[in-house]
């Protein structure tokens, strides 16, 4: 037994390593080890940067989601929404891992400015409760939500003059500001002498907003709950009720739970409601792992064809070694050992690189060309997940230890008398 800083290494080991330190004649195996471990730590720092890349885009994406909904949502089944809507959240109140609860009534509505249109879902909100809940009043670019609860302009009409709230893409669209006017067009409709004609109102913009999410900004709009009611004439009624959980990832549990409330409603968290997002960023990521395994993939190659080119090499050798009492288990463990050295050195280099880049990217993150406009990120997020970190080193180590199976049993069938015959 050999010893390194006072451990004890097996006799194989230690010729693996004289093996891997290249004689003057033996200088290109020495290089084909060199590019081996290169290889295998590119692969590994590689998959660490990207898989950290598409965490970070993941998360991000998720904040953007939860500062424009809720964690979960309780909703009818009734397309006339929740009339005894007050004791539905009294009893989601009652849920231990529930923090906050807030009523909303919404539905799809035109806007219109001078020559401008644009159709909205817009949401009746309580002011006092929705900064629980969401993260709405931290999103407001201009104005306040308190001004949503100003009182109508008009005895005579209620709704003229009351406030509303624009994603920062619809106020663009419309080419407003805050304080100007804006006319709203429901979908409440009334039977006249001219023939029927939705419900029209005028309002002020109180507020801009921005999520940071096009979808969002491009499509939602804020009045008070006592205004929605009036404006889609639904007295004391809402179409669900809106939720914030202690834990985002219990988000899904709640909702389950919340679904025994009774058989007329549903309840949904955060990820169910944007299942397609969830779904296509998940298969990307495991796209992205499978693609990029096959880096190491090819390092392991690299390895597997080092062993072979010592293996002929060194045939004198293994000769002599089974001549004086080598088995073929011994043989076999030199070489397996010898790759499993190239695996675990550059597995750790490509650790180190990948935490390191990683560390460098969020300390200086990328801007992302159109970022905000074009893509939901202004700058490359990063999110290292030791799970993540640890799959990929097991996988490396794996993949380079499988490499060397093959080399190694062609070594160990070596016949001793033919190795040594002309020697």
């Amino acid at each position: 037994m050999k010893e390194v800083a006072g451990l004890p290494l097996p006799f194989e080991f230690h010729i693996g390593l004289r093996y891997l330190r290249a004689k003057q004649k033996q200088t290109f195996i020495s290089l084909i080890s060199v590019i081996s471990v290169m290889g295998v730590a590119l692969g590994v720092m590689t998959l660490i940067v990207v898989m950290s890349v598409m965490n970070g885009f993941r998360e991000d994406i998720r904040k953007k989601i939860i500062g424009a909904q809720a964690h979960v949502v309780i909703a009818s089944y009734d397309q006339g929404g929740i009339a005894g809507w007050q004791k539905i959240l009294a009893q989601a109140e009652e849920h231990p891992r529930v923090k906050a609860v807030s009523p909303y009534l919404a539905n799809q509505v035109m806007l219109k400015n001078e020559h401008h249109v644009e159709g909205v879902m817009i949401w009746g909100i309580d002011t006092r409760r929705e900064k629980s809940v969401t993260k709405l009043g931290e999103n407001m670019k201009t104005g306040s939500l308190e001004k949503l609860n100003q009182p109508p302009k008009s005895k005579n009409n209620p709704l003229r003059g009351r406030g509303i709230v624009l994603g920062v893409e619809v106020a663009r669209k419309l080419g407003v500001l805050t304080g100007d006017e804006i006319t709203i067009v429901a979908p409440v409709f009334k039977v006249t002498a001219a023939g029927t004609v939705p419900k029209v109102a005028t309002f002020q913009v109180v507020g801009i907003f921005e999520v940071g999410m096009y979808e969002y900004d491009a499509t939602f709009a804020y009045v008070s709950l006592e205004t929605a009611q009036i404006l889609f004439e639904q007295p004391g009624v809402v179409n669900g009720i809106a939720i914030r959980v202690d834990q985002l990832e219990k988000a899904r549990a709640v909702a389950r739970d919340l679904q025994k409330i009774g058989s007329g409603y549903w309840a949904r968290d955060f990820m169910a409601m944007n299942r397609n997002l969830a779904t296509a960023l998940e298969t990307e990521k495991i796209v992205m792992f499978i693609i990029l395994i096959m880096i190491v993939m090819v390092a392991a190659f690299n390895i597997a064809s080092t062993l072979i080119m010592v293996v002929m090499e060194k045939k004198k050798d293994i000769g002599i070694l089974k001549a004086i009492g080598a088995d073929r288990r011994f043989i076999m463990r030199l070489f397996m050992l010898e790759g499993a050295v190239i695996g675990i050195v550059g597995t750790l280099l490509g650790l180190a690189g990948g935490l390191f880049t990683c560390l460098l990217l969020k300390l200086y993150p990328i801007q992302i060309p159109g970022g905000g406009s074009v893509y939901y990120i202004e700058k490359l997020p990063v999110a290292t997940q030791t799970l993540d970190v640890v799959l990929i080193i097991v996988l490396s180590l794996l993949v380079c230890l499988i490499s060397t199976i093959y080399p190694a049993w062609q070594a160990s069938r070596l016949d001793p008398v033919e190795a040594i015959r002309y020697e």
